[in-house]
């Protein structure tokens, strides 16, 4: 899990939806992406400009299956 904080009221509106709708969100920070499912969007109150943390689970993108081949079917042959 990872945490972010951000400042921007668009991103964090795109994480509460995505987070809503059960998809993965991808959020950007210092130039790297980040995607994954939105744990938490809490919004920071102690701080004088707005910010948000936002609690994310990277997920791991599966490797492309290599040498893979399907089965013809009867009806195909």
């Amino acid at each position: 899990m990872q945490t972010v904080e951000t400042r921007s009221s668009v991103e964090a509106q795109r994480c509460r939806r995505a987070q809503y709708s059960g998809r993965a969100a991808e959020l950007s920070l210092n130039g790297s992406k980040i995607l994954g499912m939105v744990r938490s969007v809490q919004e920071d109150l102690s701080r004088s400009p707005q910010r948000w943390i936002v609690t994310i689970v990277p997920t791991v993108e599966k490797p492309p299956l290599v040498g893979w081949r399907y089965r013809k079917l009867a009806r195909d042959r």
